[in-house]
């Protein structure tokens, strides 16, 4: 499976009477006979080696595309649903994609339809980018929060080891059960399907995401789900909808990242998950996406707010740079290895900029500890000035989540006459919360520097949020400026 992961599920599927869909009750042979209905279909129409889109959701004909690309020799891209016109433009233009297949269910095309089973194509004749090589298999596109999506290329070889090294840590088990919901598009969507299928285990491709926590929720408990990825910001919207009194007892596992897994959101997941041993992860699409796994046994360290995201994987290697000669053991981390992406797709300056010397630039902070895990402090990006203070948020948001109750926290910046920047909150309560931003500004006071302490904390229902569910930093500055600009 290390060398050749698209190849190991094919084999396994022919003729296998494992239930793949477990929704639909579709064997992995359902799987592998659809497969081959698409390979006759792209071998007739289109060029090997060139690029094929799939603008579309979850499905057996979803999955089958990408195994039938993969026998055709093509690369396969993906554009997101419900992503806007500019950026499906952008992913199309920037990625040169020869052959489109649009989800009939989702996009009528206004143009002259051609149409396959159950996606609509476009064939557009581009010819074959000279930055694809040999070994190539995806081109991922980040979430592009702050500006363009970019292109990230990864081989046959990397997805491979990720899936392989994946598969081995979790120890995973033909009987397992999971529930994908991450979007199609997503790096950790695509790793899900091929490492659970890897497995031979049984998915539920969930095609709502969390529109209907309800539902979701519904589908957990009907089909006794063991395996559930899950972020801290999707399970907080789930806990609206769980009952104190309801235990998931079939979950085994509970893999959860995204975001910091503090002590409040574990002891939660315990709560629910009585059964589930927790395991907080961390990755990045341009890894393929998992970089580390951190098993979580018990919670001994009562003086930390917030989890390590443990040892890296199986070919993963990881190393921190210190910043401008800073004396805390905080810095850059660095990857490399075997499941890192070739690069990016046409954009040399990004290359140069976070490629350097076959060790990537994750933009995270960070550092080892004592026990060789790694934890993850902030991203550098997020760090501002002020005055000739370098002030980290994430730091912040850590000391208030330690002393207080909250639902949410988050450490933004606003304009100041003299500083230029100062730090600003806004928060979610809990349901049982009664707090003021006085309340934390004293409380937090006695722990941090003047310059950390926010200006003022405002609360809202809800903190903004991208349709990958990570914090929204460019509307939650936003927000603090307008609120900010009132007073």
């Amino acid at each position: 499976m290390r060398k050749d992961v698209f190849n190991f599920i094919l084999k396994k599927s022919k003729n296998s009477k494992d239930i793949f869909l477990i929704d639909k009750q579709k064997t992995y042979d359902d799987f592998y006979k659809k497969t081959e209905l698409f390979k006759k279909f792209i071998n007739k129409k289109v060029k090997k080696k060139t690029i094929i889109c799939i603008c579309a959701n979850y499905s057996l004909s979803f999955v089958s595309l990408i195994f039938a690309a993969y026998l055709n020799d093509n690369i396969i891209t993906f554009i997101n649903p419900n992503a806007s016109k500019k950026e499906k433009l952008h992913v199309i233009k920037n990625s040169s994609a020869n052959f489109i297949f649009f989800d009939k269910d989702l996009i009528k095309l206004k143009k002259k339809k051609n149409s396959f089973l159950d996606f609509e194509y476009i064939n557009l004749n581009n010819k074959i980018n000279n930055q694809i090589k040999k070994n190539d298999r995806l081109i991922i596109y980040t979430s592009g929060t702050s500006k363009k999506p970019k292109g990230v290329i990864i081989s046959n070889k990397a997805i491979s080891s990720n899936v392989a090294a994946i598969h081995k840590d979790l120890k995973l088990k033909k009987k397992d059960k999971t529930i994908i919901f991450s979007p199609p598009a997503y790096a950790m969507g695509v790793s899900q399907v091929l490492t659970f299928m890897a497995a031979g285990s049984g998915i539920l491709l969930y095609r709502e995401g969390l529109k209907f926590p309800n539902e979701l929720i519904k589908k957990i408990e009907m089909y006794k789900i063991s395996i559930l990825n899950i972020s801290v910001s999707a399970f907080r919207i789930l806990e609206n909808f769980l009952k104190d009194q309801k235990k998931f007892r079939t979950l085994r596992i509970i893999m959860s990242g995204g975001m910091p897994l503090t002590r409040q959101i574990f002891y939660k997941y315990r709560k629910f998950f009585p059964n589930a041993k927790i395991i907080n992860f961390y990755g990045c699409t341009e890894n393929s996406p998992r970089i580390s796994h951190h098993h979580i046994k018990s919670f001994t360290q009562k003086n930390i707010s917030f989890f390590p995201v443990g040892k890296v994987l199986e070919g993963v290697k990881v190393k921190i740079k210190k910043i401008n000669n800073h004396t805390s053991n905080i810095g850059l981390i660095f990857i490399s290895g075997t499941s890192l992406m070739r690069s990016y797709l046409n954009n040399k300056v990004l290359n140069k900029k976070f490629m350097i010397n076959g060790w990537y630039n994750t933009g995270d902070l960070g550092f080892l500890d004592r026990n060789k895990n790694l934890n993850i402090t902030g991203r550098n990006d997020n760090t501002f000035r002020v005055g000739h203070e370098k002030l980290c948020p994430e730091e912040i948001e850590n000391v208030i989540q330690k002393k207080f109750n909250l639902q949410e926290i988050v450490i933004t910046k606003v304009k100041h006459k003299i500083l230029d920047w100062v730090p600003f909150g806004i928060g979610v309560k809990g349901k049982k919360t009664k707090i003021t931003s006085d309340d934390i500004i004293n409380g937090i006071s006695e722990e941090l520097s003047n310059y950390k302490v926010p200006k003022e904390i405002i609360f809202l229902k809800k903190i903004p949020k991208t349709n990958y569910g990570k914090l929204n930093r460019k509307k939650i500055e936003v927000i603090a400026k307008k609120y900010n600009e009132k007073r």
